[in-house]
């Protein structure tokens, strides 16, 4: 598998070209890839494995998603910093529109809260050059959401 920089500039998807022919391409692109990898964050991988000699299937979309969020334990700093480790992971193995991501846990406001935020900075491959983005993620693990907002990036 070749590396994203060695990988061309991607452009819109198919259905964003169709749908918003008319909407400026950066902000196009990066609204598809908010919606793309709210998609991705929002679907629950499936639990029962397959054999071990069937090692295709670990990059196939039938492992396509993340673990159920409502089940995963977020009460330890460590397993927080686990779990975002885990995303970020998924998010590399299913996300070839990003370039040096990186993913981290945001502290939250309140202690009672346990949802789980995080941020993804990364640069999102486009033609001519590569663009800038953050995303602001929550995870609410009692709803079994996560939602997706763009930041502006600096």
């Amino acid at each position: 598998m070749r590396r994203p920089e060695q990988l061309a500039p991607l452009g819109l998807s198919l259905v964003d070209r169709l749908l918003d022919a008319d909407r400026p391409t950066v902000a196009a692109f990066r609204d598809g890839l908010r919606r793309d990898l709210e998609e991705l964050l929002n679907t629950d991988r499936r639990v029962i494995g397959w054999a071990a000699d069937l090692t295709e299937l670990d990059t196939s979309l039938v492992n396509f998603g993340v673990m159920c969020l409502s089940t995963v334990n977020l009460s330890t700093e460590q397993r927080r910093a686990q779990v975002v480790e885990e995303i970020g992971d998924i998010i590399r193995q299913w996300e070839p529109r990003l370039a040096n991501m990186r993913v981290s846990a945001v502290p939250n406001v309140d202690s009672s809260d346990r949802s789980l935020r995080m941020r993804i900075e990364a640069e999102i491959l486009i033609e001519p050059s590569p663009e800038p983005m953050i995303f602001d993620t929550l995870i609410d693990p009692l709803g079994n959401t996560v939602s997706l907002t763009s930041a502006r990036s600096d």
